[in-house]
Formats: structure tokens, sequence, C-alpha cells
């Protein structure tokens, strides 16, 4: 009876951490899509702001609504198929950290695009070369963030192993028996903000490593895997 009570109070757990990670995701995507809704919806009801900027922007948001609804329920944290006796040591995502970042200093670029093409008689070109960066800044953030969400590292007493699932499924992995390198890199930025890369290595080129990028607290991670070695 104890038994039963236990797993049906995880199982409880799990699928609360799961309603949330859900509803979280829903709350970034929907950050994301609502100054460009909003902002098509003022432009048309604004005589001076030109109705092509207002369509596009209009078009933008709903293209990220969308994309961000499809995403927020499709992600999931890729699971590995273990073997008789593997067990799991370690588990991550890609922090996020960096494509908020990336969000975050598209906005003074897109909010000044708005301001130069509503309230200045420059040239259409000024603002949409401003618009243009700043969009470029905002999307290498999305696509970061909805990748992340894709996107595993493990580590288990017999490899190490990289996972990306979405439409279609790339599983890199190596041996503990021929891992040759372990090393970490971290920016000075990354030193600052707690996460950095783990480097797998069992030879020369990209096909022989594991980089796992932008994980939070990445020593951990490095000192598992040389705990594995012989």
């Amino acid at each position: 009876m104890l038994q039963q009570s236990a797993t049906t109070g995880l199982f409880t757990r799990v699928e609360r951490m799961g309603l949330y990670s859900v509803w979280w995701r829903l709350v970034v995507s929907a950050t994301m899509a609502l100054p460009f809704l909003v902002g098509g919806a003022y432009g048309l009801t604004v005589t001076e702001f030109p109705a092509w900027a207002a369509l596009v922007a209009l078009g933008l948001g709903a293209a990220l609504t969308v994309g961000g609804l499809y995403m927020s329920i499709m992600a999931k944290f890729p699971q590995p198929s273990l073997g008789p006796n593997e067990q799991t040591l370690v588990a991550r995502h890609p922090t996020m950290k960096p494509a908020y970042a990336r969000m975050i200093m598209s906005a003074p670029f897109l909010a000044g695009a708005a301001y130069l093409l509503a309230f200045t008689g420059l040239p259409y070109v000024y603002p949409f070369a401003t618009f243009i960066a700043g969009l470029f800044l905002f999307f290498r953030g999305v696509i970061r963030y909805w990748v992340n969400h894709h996107t595993a590292y493990y580590v288990t007493n017999r490899r190490a192993v990289h996972i990306y699932r979405f439409a279609w499924l790339n599983t890199t992995e190596i041996p503990v028996s021929r891992i040759i390198s372990i090393s970490e890199a971290r920016s000075l930025f990354e030193l600052l903000t707690g996460r950095g890369s783990v480097i797998v290595a069992s030879g020369f080129g990209a096909r022989h490593n594991i980089r796992m990028q932008d994980i939070d607290d990445p020593g951990p991670v490095a000192e598992a895997i040389r705990g594995l070695l012989p």
C-alpha cells in the first residue's frame, strides 16, 4: 500500500512539473509574439503608420504564436535508450540565457525602428535597416530557444550522449573507453553567469567530439565524466 501511494505521488509530481513546463513555455511564446501583434494592431489604427508595416508585424506575430504554441506542446526532454546495467549520471538541457539575451538585445532596435517609421519623416531605408538588425537578433534568440528545448546531454556510466529530437532524431555518443580528452570552455560572460561548455573528444574533427554547449554549472558534468575514466 505504501509503495502504491508513493508511486502515485511520484507520477502526480512529475505530471505537475510537466504541466508547469508547458505553461511556462506558453507564457514565453506569448511574450515573444505579443509586441508584434500589439504593434501591428496599433499600426492599423494610426493613419501615419504604413499599412504594409503593420501587416508585416501582424504576420510575424501570428507566425510566432503558431510556432510557439506548437513548440510549447511538442517540446520534450529527449531520452536515450539505456542498455542493461546502464545508469544515467547527468542529464542537462542547454540553458536558455543566451536565447533570452539575444531577444532582449533586439528590443531597442525593434522599438527604434517603430519610432523612426511612425514619428519621423526619415526615408524608409533607416527604419528598415534598424528593423532588420533587430529582427536578426530576435529570431536568432527565438530559434535558439526552440532548439534548446529539444536538445539534451547525458552522461551515463558507459557513454556521453548528445540528443536532438524534433522533426528528426540525431544522436551522437562517445563510449567511455574511447574518450581521450575532456575540456571546459568558458568566456568571461559565461563565467559571470555560471555557465559554459564541456567538450568530450574521442579523436580529431567534429564527428568525434561532443560539445555540451551552454549548460549551467558545467564543472560537475566534467568531473562526472573524468570519474569514469581509468
